[in-house]
């Protein structure tokens, strides 16, 4: 083996170890913001009293909410119609405060806060990847629209770069897993840049549809590593009409940082190191 061979073997073995060494984002963890102004009614008309509204996460997974709002909160399980379950109960947490619950069981959990009962939550606790959720076998639609029967659903997700004071526009293509389009799904899309909601609206694919446009507000700042937009696709309810069945889940999320993340742009910078110190010792060694 050459001196040149030895250099790029280095650093193949030092990227190797960097990216070993550097944390990766884990599911285990999901945070639910409290945002500014809840304790006044009008955040359940778009489903902001909590951000995000909905989160999926698996078994043993834990839920961290922070009060971001100045007046105080509670969360607690059940719904305001019925009353608290038991099952959950944060008391009354102050400004800047945080509760955490672990879910260990499957099923759809509901919250709000006992002191505004229109602040409404949803915990859906599911198993599978990031990407693809089991919701069921469900039929869309009537017989006449739509005889297709979907175990899962995949949901793929384009958007443009997030830069300040511009808008980005979000693709969403959702399919099941043979690639045929999920007709007549209704389906809640969510975009969240730190606390600040950049898009929250439904969508729906018709017959024939696979992919939906959806466009955001402005950013107020770039969007970063340390700052991503969190963009969320989740199943609302399947057909029209008599037909329509509700059926809530997460079919996919995923976040936008810049084309250069921090991973690459450590090996980018290794590349760079490794070229410049090949190209050096080519010039000061002699030829034989």
């Amino acid at each position: 083996m050459n001196d040149t061979q030895k250099l790029v073997l280095t650093s193949m073995i030092l990227t190797g170890i960097i990216m070993t060494a550097m944390p990766f984002a884990s599911a285990e963890q999901v945070s639910v913001s409290v945002p500014q102004g809840t304790s006044v009614p009008g955040c359940e008309e778009t489903n902001e009293c909590f951000l995000p509204y909905m989160v999926t996460i698996h078994p043993g997974d834990e839920v961290v909410w922070s009060n971001d709002d100045t007046a105080a909160h509670t969360v607690t399980s059940g719904t305001a119609a019925v009353g608290a379950d038991g099952l959950f109960d944060s008391s009354l947490f102050m400004a800047g405060a945080t509760f955490s619950h672990t879910f260990d069981t499957l099923g759809e959990y509901d919250y709000y806060c006992m002191v505004h009962p229109w602040m409404l939550g949803k915990v859906f606790v599911t198993v599978g990847g990031d990407i693809k959720k089991d919701l069921g076998t469900m039929t869309m639609g009537s017989t006449a629209e739509s005889n297709t029967k979907v175990d899962n659903l995949v949901a793929n997700i384009v958007s443009s770069d997030g830069f300040a004071n511009e808008a980005m526009t979000i693709d969403v293509t959702i399919t099941d897993l043979k690639d045929n389009p999920a007709e007549h799904i209704t389906y809640n899309i969510q975009a969240i840049h730190g606390t600040i909601v950049l898009l929250n609206e439904e969508g729906h694919m018709h017959e024939g549809t696979i992919t939906n446009t959806h466009t955001t507000s402005a950013l107020t700042i770039d969007a970063s590593d340390d700052d991503p937009v969190t963009i969320t696709v989740n199943a609302v309810g399947f057909g029209h009409g008599e037909q329509y069945q509700e059926v809530f889940g997460e079919i996919a999320t995923t976040q936008v940082v810049p084309e250069f993340g921090t991973i690459a742009m450590m090996i980018l910078a290794i590349s760079v190191i490794s070229i410049i110190a090949v190209s050096t010792k080519s010039r000061i060694m002699p030829r034989l």
